[in-house]
């Protein structure tokens, strides 16, 4: 089954694609890095705990400071629809 959503990088950005679009224009969803390794591994099936857990270790971060940039960027991504 094809993603709705597919992460692409460009310009120096990562661009979070709707691929199912209607007769009106969606602007792609601009990612840092951050933001494109937390995509990845939502996607990937792994839970938020997990997610926050391995965040933390990718960027050398203590488990609350993952927490919060975790858990807000879930939210946006809820907030927009996209999960």
């Amino acid at each position: 089954m094809k993603e709705r959503y597919q992460l692409r990088q460009a310009a120096g950005a990562y661009w979070l694609l709707d691929m199912e679009q209607g007769e009106q224009y969606k602007k792609p969803f601009m990612l840092n890095e951050c933001g494109a390794y937390i995509y990845r591994a939502y996607i990937s099936g792994m839970s938020e705990d997990e997610i926050m857990q391995a965040f933390a270790k990718e960027y050398g971060l203590s488990f609350s400071c993952a927490q919060s940039d975790v858990g807000q960027f879930m939210m946006e991504l809820r907030q927009r629809g996209i999960i």
